[in-house]
């Protein structure tokens, strides 16, 4: 589904927004552990590369430690909807995965809540964190300090 509605979507809704103009060797430049290395690294061994205007899409994974797997992919959409991220492509794939894939509604549900216990993920400015350290940044988003790498294992452990 996201890859017959990416380019659809960036036209229409990311017109004012500027691509980065990077890729993954050049992330993979940035120093280890930091959020741009990491985002290298995911996009290699996923055989990715970023998608102008739609870089956030990687980052998020990232991130959040979700993998690319169809669960995982909702799964995300519903933990930024948890989060407090609104967008009619979010609605549109929530609305159509809930009858899709009724049988992963339960983990939808746990990743709606556990996007609750972050500050807004999607109100960093990414490009400017790619920078920054991987574990500071899920420091910051952490509402209760001391939770962030359980929240982040929690994540890593749905299955």
């Amino acid at each position: 589904m996201f890859e017959v509605t990416k380019a659809p979507y960036a036209a229409l809704f990311k017109r004012k927004k500027t691509a980065w103009g990077l890729n993954s060797s050049t992330l993979l430049t940035y120093p280890a552990g930091t959020l741009g290395n990491e985002v290298g690294q995911f996009l290699s061994t996923n055989g990715f590369e970023l998608i102008p205007k739609l870089e956030s899409h990687d980052v998020y994974h990232v991130i959040t430690g979700m993998s690319t797997t169809v669960q995982d992919e909702v799964g995300m959409q519903f933990l930024l909807l948890g989060n407090g991220k609104k967008s009619l492509y979010l609605f549109s794939t929530i609305g159509i995965c809930i009858f899709l894939l009724p049988e992963h509604f339960k983990y939808f549900i746990r990743c709606y809540k556990k996007g609750k216990l972050y500050k807004p993920i999607y109100k960093l400015d990414l490009y400017a964190s790619l920078n920054d350290q991987l574990n500071h940044i899920r420091w910051k988003l952490s509402k209760s300090r001391s939770t962030s790498i359980s929240f982040f294992k929690l994540l890593n452990d749905h299955q």
